[in-house]
């Protein structure tokens, strides 16, 4: 009759941590030379793989960042595949983590922008302190929202609920001030532009693999698109208090 290793061993050929550990959280298992040969590690060796500290690797076990598979000695193992996977996952929150930074820089242009657009569209109109104040308000809101969808994807649900509701009040206000939807459009593009074309920028500088920057372009479109539809909804069911609006032609 085969012994425990053996029989442990041809569970995991068969099954794999994924489904066996649903079953059991307990066994035991061989250990070889090789990370590319052996299925499972221990500390030492996953966390050489990942290229971390023994610490790091179990703090960030603890957390739930990275599965573990416990034996009945208490010896933490870790599946080689899921791993490789997590550097993968991890490497690529990277790169989104840069390029959002990128398009954090871009802020100054867009308060530049907002003040032209605004000036051309109303140019013998006094902005009221706080209509300035809720417009940078949103334009911030928005800016910190798209670099949230691309660094947190657990999130990203939640986020674009944000996105819609800053698009909205985005429209409101413009519309209060009598800016007439065509021109809010406009100005929507412009900086919408602004940050499509940073990323882009971003990426063909070769600050992130190919891959992963043809991925963040979608998303930043994917947030400013959702922010727009809001945006013109919010202007169009607006209805003015005071008559003298501005209309559009």
């Amino acid at each position: 009759m085969p012994g425990f290793d053996s029989l442990w061993q041809i569970l995991v050929d068969l099954f794999g941590l994924a489904q066996f550990g649903q079953h059991s959280r307990t066994g035991r298992m061989k250990e070889k030379e090789s990370f590319t040969s052996k299925p499972f590690l221990g500390v030492s060796k996953a966390s050489e793989l990942l290229g971390i500290s023994e610490t790091t690797l179990r703090r960030w076990t603890d957390e739930g960042r990275i599965r573990v598979f416990v034996t009945p000695g208490g010896h933490r193992r870790y599946s080689v595949n899921e791993l490789r996977q997590f550097m993968q996952a991890r490497r690529a929150v990277q790169g989104m983590s840069s390029i959002a930074s990128h398009l954090e820089d871009t802020a100054p242009i867009h308060r530049s922008t907002a003040q032209i657009d605004i000036c051309a569209a109303l140019p013998n109109a006094h902005l009221p302190k706080e209509s300035q104040e809720r417009l940078a308000r949103c334009g911030r809101q928005l800016l910190n929202l798209v670099i949230q969808y691309m660094v947190h994807s657990a999130k990203r649900e939640e986020t674009m609920h944000l996105v819609r509701q800053v698009g909205q009040e985005h429209g409101r206000t413009l519309a209060s001030m009598g800016f007439p939807l065509v021109d809010s459009v406009e100005a929507f593009t412009k900086h919408r532009n602004l940050l499509v074309e940073a990323a882009v920028k971003f990426a063909k500088k070769g600050h992130m693999p190919s891959e992963r920057a043809v991925s963040a372009v979608p998303l930043v479109t994917r947030v400013l698109d959702e922010a727009l539809i809001s945006l013109v909804a919010a202007h169009q069911s607006h209805r003015p208090s005071t008559p003298g609006r501005r209309t559009e032609h």
